[in-house]
């Protein structure tokens, strides 16, 4: 049995655990929203309920308390309902600070692959969790920290703390496992880059008149036809056939790479993309943005026009595209300096208020959480949560390992001495 790629990809964790519909993906975020928003309402009143006891019965011990629950949380006046996120609010702030992630990892001049994937790791946490509970920006700095693990890039914690304003070390471990536990214990995420590379390496061979084609493509295609195919592709859908020399045309090959790789840099991170459609959905759509006639011509050697499947394909990317378009970072020609700074100035104004709105309904338990992670650390121990019983489970869990281990290896030599001996 020779598996292709789309059977690996099927079997990744992204698609088993990652991969949605719009409608599936609408409603886990609203389900969050919910959750979030109740238990929000109520750690307020229980944080009003104990100041105002606090108000009534003062003790010297109550300072250093509040500080660690979060009891010194500017809170909403006591005749005010909380007025909470909404979903669409919530996903408008975790699209920002994705931004910023990308910001940080510009700044620090970490790889490409090292700051997506600490972006994907951020939108897959606040599919499940809300801004409410954890902030954004506490959580995008340790997310990043995770995905130089997990992406095999040397980062040591101390180094990435002393790069960042007002970052210790602890705040950056802090929501670690947390973040981990969130995700499934899921490190891989697949990007669309090598695929957009590996297709920019078939175009110009190509272009060249050396490529491969794959069986199923009519005989009257051979690699010096396509290349003709190619000299002669239209600038834009619908328009004349273009005659350009084989330099013109690699050319036009680059500068579609360039701009497909900028999309797959901005956009299709700081999208929806990676939920809903595969990495080669992705990367085809974006270079289907940079130049359509090129991308379909290329399309039509993997997949001809005559294939049913071909219909269907070409409505995916467009639905791809459409979502990738329809961010900011993308920027149309036909678009002015001056309607993208109007824009700009725009998003700004609502982003400064939804920042206000969050101050304001933030979980007061969940504010500090380089203190919560040292009293559930401090808790284990003094509550004795290793109970008896556990410890007897690791103990055979362990014996257990080690004699399926002697099954096959054979015991260790100091094993074998004891038996010898007795």
């Amino acid at each position: 049995m020779k598996l292709t790629e789309d059977d690996i990809y099927r079997r990744s964790t992204q698609y088993l655990h990652w991969s949605f519909t719009a409608a599936q993906l609408a409603a886990q975020r609203l389900k969050t929203n919910i959750q979030a928003a109740e238990r929000v309402k109520a750690a307020v009143a229980r944080q009003r309920a104990a100041r105002a006891l606090k108000t009534e019965t003062p003790n010297a011990s109550g300072s250093e308390n509040a500080s660690q629950n979060g009891a010194n949380t500017p809170l909403p006046p006591p005749d005010r309902e909380v007025d909470c996120l909404t979903m669409a609010e919530e996903k408008r702030l975790v699209d920002n600070f994705c931004e910023k992630a990308l910001e940080l990892g510009d700044f620090l001049k970490l790889p490409i692959e090292v700051t997506a994937t600490g972006v994907q790791f951020m939108r897959r946490f606040y599919l499940l969790n809300s801004p409410m509970t954890y902030e954004p920006n506490q959580i995008s700095r340790t997310a990043i920290f995770i995905a130089s693990k997990a992406e095999g890039h040397h980062l040591p914690v101390a180094h990435y703390a002393a790069s960042l304003p007002k970052t210790k070390p602890e705040d950056i471990l802090a929501p670690e496992y947390l973040i981990t536990q969130a995700l499934r214990f899921h490190y891989e995420v697949r990007h669309p880059f090598r695929g957009l590379k590996g297709g920019h390496l078939e175009m110009m061979a190509m272009a060249a008149g050396k490529a491969t084609l794959p069986p199923n493509i009519p005989q009257d295609r051979d690699p010096r036809a396509l290349q003709q195919a190619m000299l002669e592709l239209p600038r834009r859908p619908g328009g004349p056939a273009s005659a350009m020399s084989e330099k013109e045309l690699e050319k036009r090959i680059t500068e579609a790479y360039g701009f497909a790789s900028h999309i797959l840099k901005n956009a299709a991170l700081l999208t929806d993309a990676y939920f809903l459609y595969t990495p080669s959905h992705i990367w085809l759509s974006a270079h289907l943005l940079a130049d359509e006639p090129l991308t379909l011509l290329y399309l039509s050697t993997k997949c001809p026009p005559s294939n049913p499947m071909h219909a269907k394909l070409l409505t995916t990317l467009r639905s791809c595209a459409a979502l990738l378009s329809s961010h900011h970072s993308f920027h149309p020609a036909s678009q002015t300096e001056e309607e993208k700074a109007a824009r700009d100035k725009k998003d700004q104004v609502e982003l400064k208020a939804l920042m206000k709105k969050l101050r304001l309904c933030r979980d007061p338990d969940k504010t500090n959480l380089v203190k919560l992670n040292q009293a559930q650390k401090r808790d284990a121990v003094e509550n004795g949560e290793l109970e008896e019983n556990k410890r007897k489970k690791r103990k055979i869990a362990r014996e257990q390992y080690e004699k399926e281990a002697d099954d096959f290896f054979g015991p260790s030599l100091s094993k074998k001495e004891n038996e010898n001996a007795s």
